[in-house]
């Protein structure tokens, strides 16, 4: 079987960052640190430089493979798609920037350090890396937990008003909002706090079918009336996860006062 395309691109990152004298060092991240990595998967780069003057982002992803689109995106991400329709998300970093990594530790869960390494000439990723304390949060965590509660009232209060103002497409992208949240709620009560990144990645296969139909109804159309059942599916689906999960009595008692 022949190799996917992103491993030939990574292997053709590494190169020519290893021959590049200005690149220090090269992290990945996503998909393909975790084994999970197929032909539809991104690939996702931080690159550290010794000096961004005169560097030019577009012209070093372009040794890569030939671009069709190259462009920062609102993140501030420099995102590539190439001709094969791989997609490509790039960092361009001084050396003196790598300590944002540390930025990350307690939000995000790490891969295996080797994995995520792609180059390393002067020891300075592994070093960072190997100070953080937190290699993978626990996102079940009391204080987590409340805090995504608050979170997700919030949104409900706020989903609920636009319903009533009839701003169906504003109160649809507000619900989008809401069942991110529950998602994550769902995904402690289920214990199944992998990809918590992005919670809807996999879910077809990290919670089982009754979860999976329960959030299923809380999802909807631009219609109104759609809109408007999601919306009440959403606060029973909030309601169970609140008795599920033992948040505490306010909470539950603000809950039960949205319409």
């Amino acid at each position: 079987m022949s190799q996917l395309p992103q491993l030939q691109m990574i292997d053709k990152t590494r190169s020519i960052a290893q021959k590049d004298i200005n690149v220090s060092a090269v992290l990945m991240y996503g998909s393909f640190t975790k084994d999970e990595g197929d032909q539809y998967s991104d690939i996702e780069f931080y690159i550290f430089l010794n000096a961004k003057e005169k560097f030019s982002g577009e012209n070093w992803v372009s040794q890569i493979h030939p671009l069709a689109v190259y462009f920062k995106n609102e993140f501030g991400s420099e995102v590539a798609i190439f001709e094969n329709m791989v997609r490509g998300e790039f960092h361009f970093l001084t050396t003196r920037e790598m300590n944002v990594i540390k930025s990350w530790e307690g939000l995000v869960t790490f891969s295996d350090f080797e994995k995520m390494i792609l180059v390393d000439k002067d020891g300075l990723l592994i070093n960072t890396l190997n100070q953080l304390q937190t290699k993978e949060p626990v996102r079940t965590k009391h204080e987590n937990v409340l805090w995504l509660s608050q979170s997700l009232l919030n949104l409900l209060v706020t989903t609920g008003n636009l319903i009533k103002r009839q701003e169906y497409a504003h109160a649809y992208q507000s619900l989008s909002n809401v069942q991110r949240y529950l998602l994550w709620l769902i995904r402690v009560a289920t214990k199944q706090t992998n990809h918590w990144e992005s919670p809807t990645k996999n879910l077809e296969k990290d919670i089982d079918p009754d979860w999976y139909h329960v959030f299923q109804q809380t999802t909807t159309d631009l219609d109104s009336e759609k809109i408007d059942t999601a919306f009440k599916n959403a606060l029973i689906v909030s309601r169970k996860l609140f008795d599920q999960l033992n948040i505490e009595g306010k909470l539950k008692e603000l809950l039960g006062r949205i319409e």
